[in-house]
């Protein structure tokens, strides 16, 4: 039911999101013949063409992310707050199904719409002859990329693992920032009166909570921990010291978002006001 539920979502949304992306990357067609061809042309006309052309492109850019965002708490409190969650309360679906279908498709959509970023910023600024510039530097860079008996492997095996810690954390911090939505959105909705108003109190207070607690944990285990493990964080590899933040910011943003899924999940079984 989970990929019935997506599939609908995706397709929702998708008749916003993929016009938005596909615009986006035209606009950056445009910002590139403006960038090499049309700004600073001699031409007052051509400037003015070329600097609108970049100006709809980062408009573009910027509204493509706007709408990934507000397209992402639309769609659950249409779906699930309002009239609508008459109907899809009443589905043979579980309240923790309802969250995750629409919890994965924002993700979803807000890494393509990241990857649609990346790749309209190389359109932007890609020209032919800088290929065999980057080839060539590239080329450079690994012939003399070895000290200190390391060699490219080495690097290549640490640099893997960064990117797909940053991924990770990049996943985890989106679906920590769409859980902390719901959670206020939920628990303000659990009112009769004013559910815009204490949603947006509901948001404040929880980040506020999390951050008493996050800062009172790290207190506690600074002041707890042994002198050893103290003493051996300071000691490692600057890779290993890496690895151990990036870990250590990929838990501190999982267990936020932990906590509030469990805080939407509650609302919405127990304390959801529809009228």
């Amino acid at each position: 039911m989970l990929r019935k539920l997506m599939k609908h979502e995706l397709r929702a949304t998708g008749r916003v999101m993929v016009p938005m992306l596909l615009i986006t990357l035209i606009c950056a067609v445009g910002g590139n013949l403006s960038v090499y061809h049309l700004v600073e042309s001699g031409s007052v006309v051509l400037n003015f063409l070329g600097i609108m052309l970049l100006t709809a492109f980062f408009a573009a850019l910027a509204g493509t992310f706007i709408v990934s965002f507000v397209l992402m708490i639309r769609r659950f409190y249409q779906n699930l707050l309002r009239d609508e969650g008459y109907l899809m309360m009443t589905l043979p679906v579980t309240v923790n199904t309802h969250v995750l279908g629409k919890l994965l498709v924002s993700v979803f959509w807000a890494a393509v719409t990241a990857i649609t970023a990346l790749l309209a910023m190389f359109i932007l600024m890609f020209e032919l002859e800088y290929v065999d510039l980057i080839f060539y530097d590239l080329g450079e860079m690994l012939a003399l990329l070895q000290f200190d008996d390391l060699y490219l492997m080495d690097y290549a095996g640490h640099a893997a693992l960064f990117v797909i810690e940053v991924m990770l954390l990049l996943v985890a911090a989106d679906a920590c920032l769409c859980l902390q939505l719901y959670a206020a959105m939920a628990a303000g909705h659990s009112f009769t009166h004013h559910k815009g108003l204490f949603s947006v109190a509901a948001y404040f207070v929880f980040a506020a909570g999390w951050s008493i607690l996050k800062n009172g944990a790290q207190r506690v285990f600074y002041l707890a921990a042994p002198d050893g493990i103290r003493l051996g964080l300071q000691n490692i590899s600057a890779f290993a010291a890496t690895h151990i933040n990036m870990l250590a910011m990929l838990l501190l943003t999982v267990i936020p978002a932990a906590l509030w899924y469990a805080v939407t999940i509650w609302f919405l079984k127990h304390r959801l006001n529809l009228d």
